[in-house]
């Protein structure tokens, strides 16, 4: 910024013009003299000062009268006008029209080069400034983190715009409201509120992690960085909050920690399954023995037939683990959706049987074949009913939408049943989560694999019926290994 050392100088009187130069080129200044405003106007199209120094009285008029003008042109610059005792008053009124000064005549040097100095370091301090804040907005603006500050009883007094673009919260929304009831989770309230306190009793910042609610519901994991931050005049306290989104870390570190788990699980069952069959198979074929030695005894029987069914059972949960852990590599074949769906269907048949059960196909474009693994998505729709039968005990309707196009096949599984919790949504695809008392909580995540196997995806909520999940597929898709 050198233009700032270099004045302008507006005087018609060349000797007065010339002193006040000697007194200003002392200090180090550079000097441009002008005779009049219109001379004046015609540099100050052309450079900037850092000053500008006039008389009062010049020959094309008042300098107040001009002074809008001179300030325009010359982007505010400003204006120190040299006058005597009789034009004070004249000078006075001109401060509110915008004029940053007055010297009066005669002129003590001193005087005059502390004045343009005075007013010069203001100008760089309010450069600086303007700088500070053109780079606080746009790093405001541009930079992929939260900026949040709320003061020490929760209320939200700023936040920037990525934290509009990240949650749709918008200024209206909160502004005033209260950060902890609005966007905090209930399980995660205390703790941060906690953290709050602590920062408004000491010294002590403290970083987070915790989810907050977006304005349509969904949750975004925030790693938080919180300093104290004061007002200008040292007066009220807030909270000034960094925060970096990671959910996809957070994703990303769950699906690694489920591989390493899958592996363990893998290398586990396979294991036990090996030493397992044996044993189930021996127990079969005493089983078998045992029912001929038994027959007619009614009580014994019974007996038998819980054994051979536990049997049953161990030996469905070795298979279902097993397949859960093992690499997932599709087949692909053409095949007609409709056809998979009614085998699966028909597979539960003994399920069905005495029950007022319905499926209903809402399907008017998927009439042309696609690329799938046949077995795998045969698997997928019998996990998908089987959850629909057992989901109620009453009558039980389930529809199936399709909406199809060159690329993709997208189909909606619809019941009728009571839906999904909160909870439930949470961990529907989590391995060995379930709801049910014997359950191995492995349908929905093998049915995530095989959706994934495909090159799709597969996704459940709650529809105004009950419970809807949407699976998606290309129509023509190679094989993905999924482990």
């Amino acid at each position: 910024m050198t233009y700032l050392n270099h004045i302008l100088i507006i005087e018609d009187e060349l000797d007065a013009a010339e002193s006040l130069s000697d007194m200003l080129s002392i200090d180090g200044f550079e000097i441009t003299i002008a005779a009049s405003v219109q001379d004046a106007m015609k540099l100050l199209e052309e450079q900037r000062f850092g000053v500008i120094l006039t008389d009062r009285h010049l020959p094309d008029g008042l300098i107040e009268h001009r002074l809008q003008e001179i300030l325009e042109v010359s982007s505010r610059t400003p204006v120190i006008v040299v006058t005597g005792y009789s034009d004070l008053q004249a000078v006075i009124l001109a401060f509110r029209q915008g004029i940053s000064d007055y010297v009066i005549k005669p002129i003590i040097p001193e005087d005059l080069i502390h004045t343009v100095r005075r007013i010069l370091d203001r100008r760089v301090l309010e450069q600086h400034l303007k700088v500070e804040h053109a780079f606080a907005e746009r790093i405001q603006s541009t930079a992929e983190a939260i900026i949040l500050v709320i003061d020490f009883d929760g209320r939200v007094i700023h936040f920037n715009r990525f934290f509009t673009e990240l949650t749709g919260w918008a200024q209206d929304d909160l502004i005033g409201e209260n950060w902890f009831e609005r966007c905090i989770y209930p399980e995660d309230r205390d703790l941060l509120i906690n953290v709050c306190d602590t920062m408004s009793r000491t010294d002590r910042y403290r970083g987070c992690t915790n989810r907050i609610r977006c304005k349509n519901g969904e949750a975004r994991e925030i790693r938080w960085s919180n300093s104290k931050w004061s007002e200008s005049d040292g007066g009220q306290q807030f909270i000034l909050a960094i925060g970096i989104d990671v959910s996809d870390l957070e994703e990303a570190t769950q699906r690694a920690v489920r591989a390493e788990r899958l592996a363990a699980i893998g290398e586990t069952v396979a294991a036990l399954a090996h030493e397992s069959r044996n044993a189930i198979q021996r127990i079969n074929a005493a089983s078998e023995v045992l029912a001929i030695n038994v027959r007619g005894n009614v009580d014994s029987e019974e007996e038998l037939s819980v054994v051979q069914r536990a049997a049953s059972d161990l030996s469905t949960l070795l298979e279902s683990v097993r397949a859960f852990a093992a690499p997932i590599q599709a087949k692909m074949e053409c095949a007609d959706l409709r056809e998979i769906w009614r085998r699966s269907w028909d597979d539960l048949k003994c399920k069905r049987s005495g029950r007022d059960v319905l499926l209903v196909e809402n399907v008017t474009s998927c009439l042309r074949e696609v690329k799938v693994d046949v077995c795998r998505m045969e698997q997928l729709f019998r996990n998908l009913f089987l959850n629909a039968l057992e989901a109620s005990d009453g009558p039980v309707r389930i529809e199936i939408d399709c909406e199809c196009n060159e690329e993709m096949v997208c189909l909606k599984v619809i019941d009728d049943g009571p839906g999904l919790s909160a909870e439930q949504s949470a961990h529907l695809f989590e391995p060995f989560y379930t709801t049910k008392p014997t359950g191995t909580g492995l349908g929905m995540p093998i049915c995530q694999r095989i959706a994934e196997a495909h090159g799709g995806t597969i996704a459940a909520g709650n529809h105004s019926n009950g419970t809807e999940v949407a699976i998606c597929v290309p129509r023509v898709k190679a094989a993905v290994l999924v482990s």
